[in-house]
């Protein structure tokens, strides 16, 4: 695949408690980042397998994406979009010490992004070789690869070790309402604000909802467009093998996190040790009574909509 490098990719920005932001950057310029950047401990010949997320957005790949990245022979980048960079022609080594580089910065600055710390209380793993590397940017997967034919088949035959792929799925009102109130960036804004205050966002968002400032009602095209995600992902699902996807449940997960872990562990080929499973069973908060689809209305159309939704794509099912 050509590399075009006049290309430009949205990465990350950490800055610890107000991280939230990206800056556009030059495919050059990231090509060269991921050769200043090297880490003498990390050899992208020895991974021994690329796990990629798919699916929504604000289904809890970034919690689950830390919890793995704090398992001592694991890296997860937050936020990287490892299938852009392919999409743009990068090489699988690049990517793979990009994400890298990209794990060990995000864990540096306590990996808080958009008003949450998804910090683990492990040792850090930075001068371990790891295993299995990965992506947890999983509605980008989903878009690319429905915008581009021939992306998954050209990714499946890069060369990449054992791609694996996390497909994980919450309930679609609480994705579809989230989806709808994080749009113009006032919802993070107000997150991050609690998160460096000490907080609660509760009052700050329903005062916003109240001046007009942020939506009341569920949008018709967040709906569509959670439509479209799932109709890439069938489409993907028709090109991976199987056993190479795993469905996660993200209520199940965070009520039985450690059983959760072991399944993940177990499906990327990783060692379920003791102190890594008492750790990140430990960061999970149990499932509330609180949900986003509370705060906002629904019309019967829209409920009759996403009822659509539950029947006709199987992975959805409860």
């Amino acid at each position: 695949m050509t590399m075009h490098l006049s290309y430009r990719h949205s990465i990350p920005v950490f800055d610890e408690k107000s991280s939230r932001r990206h800056e556009s950057k030059s495919l050059w310029k990231l090509q060269l980042e991921s050769l200043t950047a090297r880490n003498r401990s990390f050899d992208p010949k020895r991974v021994e397998c690329f796990a990629q997320f798919l699916g929504f957005p604000r289904s809890g790949h970034s919690l689950i994406g830390a919890l793995i990245d704090a398992h001592p022979d694991a890296r997860i980048s937050h936020e990287l979009d490892a299938m852009g960079l392919h999409r743009a022609g990068m090489g699988f080594p690049s990517i793979a010490r990009l994400i890298d580089s990209n794990s060990r910065s995000f864990a540096a600055n306590g990996k808080w992004w958009n008003g949450y710390s998804y910090a683990i209380d492990l040792p850090a793993n930075e001068d371990r070789q790891p295993l299995v590397i990965g992506d947890k940017k999983g509605d980008w997967a989903v878009r690319w690869c429905a915008k581009t034919p021939g992306l998954l088949q050209g990714f499946l035959q890069s060369g990449v070790p054992q791609p694996k792929w996390l497909l994980v799925v919450r309930a679609p009102e609480d994705n579809i309402a989230t989806m709808t109130l994080r749009r113009g960036g006032l919802y993070d804004r107000l997150r991050i604000k609690a998160g460096e205050e000490g907080g609660s966002a509760s009052e700050s968002i329903a005062q916003a909802q109240a001046d007009g400032k942020l939506p009341t009602a569920v949008s018709d095209e967040m709906i569509s467009d959670y439509r479209e995600l799932c109709e890439g992902i069938v489409a993907m699902q028709e090109l991976i093998p199987r056993d190479q996807w795993l469905r996660v449940d993200y209520e199940t997960f965070t009520a039985a996190p450690t059983d959760g872990l072991k399944e993940i562990a177990a499906f990327l080929g990783l060692d379920p040790n003791s102190d890594w499973l008492a750790a990140a069973s430990a960061a999970v908060r149990p499932p509330g009574k609180s949900r986003t689809r509370t705060k906002l209305t629904w019309s019967d159309a829209q409920n009759q909509a996403v009822a659509e939704l539950k029947t006709q794509f199987s992975f959805l099912a409860r």
